[in-house]
């Protein structure tokens, strides 16, 4: 079990995860990766930063020298790779508003991301890559042809790392897109967030297509269900507490937890701040949860 949060220099959290003396808050951002691995609890950590920029083969080596050789992180790929449509938005620059050339494109994704997880040190302690794909409306792409980009992207990629697919509209989970995952080695990405169905349902319908075969699972708790990012953060900040906790959202993960240990497979959970005010307590709390079920014990 790989347990994290989504992130982790937040200053909301000195105190309860850092009690360690930083000279700076670029000193914070630097280091405060090491003492954070140094919680038992924490066993990943999902690095969200370089949804927005390709990673650097430095930056990885920094990270890999702050943790132990049993961590793994889960890398979020470049949005590059999974935008359809460049947002209206003013970071996008001339971009903003066209459509993506790069759209899964997988010698770029090869050549500007993979490429940098080269190094021994850094290679040993890569968990899964996410590739997030924002809620679309088939009038942009059509469900069948993104399955079908999907299928021709995946089959490209090497054999030698783990991906998971993270899509936010619940029309996808088809029987053919759980197909098209376990042809490639692949997992699906259960997420938590917004719009989408809840948990449990993913994980139906991925039982209900024939299950999932790669040898582990992901999952990402985002966002309260019927919430939106922006509200969520409003909500709950500062993140010094849980301030909404979900039951349901918890027994669905314990339930993924519980699936894992019994197949003998790998899983990696992470927790944004948004998903219930605290991060580091939901995720201590869904550790407790699945050490403390009997059921997983016996199994």
């Amino acid at each position: 079990m790989h347990l994290g949060t989504s992130t982790w220099a937040f200053p909301d959290w000195k105190g309860l995860v850092y009690r360690r003396s930083y000279k700076s808050e670029r000193e914070f951002t630097a280091k405060s990766l090491e003492e954070y691995a140094t919680i038992p609890w924490f066993r990943t950590v999902c690095i969200d930063s370089l949804f927005y920029n390709p990673p650097k083969c430095e930056a990885l080596k920094r990270y890999a020298a702050q943790v132990p050789s049993y961590f793994r992180w889960v890398s979020k790929v470049w949005e590059r790779i999974t935008i359809f449509n460049y947002p209206r938005h003013a970071r996008y620059g001339p971009f903003a508003g066209t459509v993506n050339p790069d759209f899964l494109n997988a010698e770029l994704f090869c050549d500007r991301v993979l490429s940098a997880y080269d190094d021994a040190e850094v290679a040993e302690r890569t968990g899964p890559f996410v590739l997030q794909f924002a809620p679309f409306s088939p009038r942009t792409l059509e469900y069948e042809d993104f399955r079908e980009r999907l299928k021709v992207f995946l089959s490209k990629l090497p054999k030698d790392f783990m991906f998971a697919v993270e899509v936010r509209n619940a029309e996808i989970l088809t029987p053919e897109y759980f197909q098209i995952l376990n042809q490639s080695g692949v997992t699906h990405c259960f997420n938590h967030w917004n719009s989408m169905i809840p948990l449990r349902e993913q994980m139906q319908r991925a039982a209900a297509a024939g299950g999932l075969t790669a040898d582990f699972y992901v999952a990402r708790l985002l966002t309260p269900l019927g919430m939106s990012y922006e509200a969520a953060a409003q909500a709950l900040e500062p993140y010094v507490t849980v301030k909404r906790p979900n039951p349901l959202m918890r027994a669905d993960v314990v339930m993924l937890a519980r699936r894992a240990l019994k197949t003998g497979k790998k899983a990696f959970v992470t927790a944004n701040n948004k998903a219930e005010g605290n991060a580091p307590l939901t995720m201590v709390t869904l550790a407790k949860c699945i050490l403390e079920n009997s059921e997983i014990r016996s199994e």
